[in-house]
């Protein structure tokens, strides 16, 4: 079984997920064994060294699905699988996710959007209007300067932030909470698929629903994607508000939009916490100014306090 394979069979095992998927291949790795000989492993070792309980052992020795089947299947849809070691893997993911980076993304559309400055949205289904304006705005400006936006792809602020992207610039990232094989788009998403101009992420077994556990675990890999966040509303629960304390942790800058009115009840916190107010209203190269300047004002300070860490004073 190749190591895609391997990570997926092992993604759909019961009670595993994102964390319990590092230790395993960790553990695997300790044994100085690459996923791909995970089946050399008797029931009695994968439950003393890789701690799988019996049901887990159970579904791993014979699964509901061919995982080498369903890949060939995705590909034929056009969907690639990319493991932490293909080059098309974002390395930007790698570097601030570390060994907390998905162990297999799925991918469809245009690939090379990776490649372009990233603006980060995430935003309440049920923004306000004048919310929606403001991130229209945002986003047709900074997409006009050859920014990609990346958002969740949900109704309201992402919608918005998605269209006005395809509008005016290179293209959008939506970062699915469902298998890749299974997305809630509308109509114009898929429309621009077929153009080049959107690219679709998934770290999740391609048939998988929507939970709320893979909303939440979703939006470490859309912090981890861009270059600065923009919170619209952020609310003190919600996935807005994750979103904010996932970009704080893991050190991309983000910024509370302007929206005129009441700016969400967890923006006093992230203001306090070192977010900044973004206007809307300001020009297309201010704004994209303004982000590339916080992105790389981050990138050094992540670089210096790796650097104090490899070389204590």
């Amino acid at each position: 079984m190749t190591e895609a394979a391997v990570i997926l069979s092992l993604l759909r095992l019961p009670g595993v997920g994102a964390g319990n998927l590092r230790l395993i291949l960790t553990r695997l790795f300790q044994l100085g064994l690459p996923p791909e000989r995970l089946g050399e492993l008797t029931d009695r070792q994968l439950a003393l060294n890789l701690r799988l309980t019996i049901p887990q052992i159970e579904a791993w020795r014979h699964p509901l699905s061919d995982p080498e089947a369903d890949l060939r299947h995705c590909a034929e849809l056009g969907v690639e699988s990319l493991l932490p070691s293909a080059p098309q893997y974002p390395l930007r993911v790698l570097n601030l996710l570390g060994r907390t980076a998905p162990a297999l993304l799925f991918a469809q559309g245009n690939l090379g959007l990776l490649t372009f400055p990233s603006l980060g949205v995430s935003g309440a289904r049920r923004s306000s209007e004048a919310s929606l304006a403001a991130v229209t705005q945002l986003c047709e400006k900074t997409a006009s300067q050859g920014w990609v936006v990346v958002s969740g792809g949900a109704r309201g602020a992402d919608e918005a932030a998605h269209l006005a992207a395809q509008r005016r610039g290179p293209g959008t990232i939506i970062v699915l909470p469902t298998g890749i094989l299974n997305p809630s788009l509308r109509q114009e998403f898929k429309r621009q698929l077929e153009e080049g101009k959107t690219l679709l992420l998934s770290e999740f077994p391609p048939e998988q629903g929507w939970t709320v556990g893979c909303g939440m675990q979703r939006n470490r890999l859309l912090a981890a994607l861009s270059w600065a966040m923009a919170l619209v509303e952020p609310g003190l629960k919600g996935g807005t508000g994750g979103t904010g304390r996932v970009a704080l942790k893991v050190g991309v800058p983000f910024f509370i939009l302007q929206n005129g009115g009441d700016l969400g009840a967890g923006a006093g916190e992230f203001l306090e916490r070192g977010a900044h107010i973004l206007d809307a209203s300001a020009s297309p190269r201010q704004l994209a100014l303004r982000l590339l300047k916080s992105h790389r004002e981050a990138e050094a300070d992540r670089e210096a306090g790796q650097a104090q860490i490899q070389f204590p004073a």
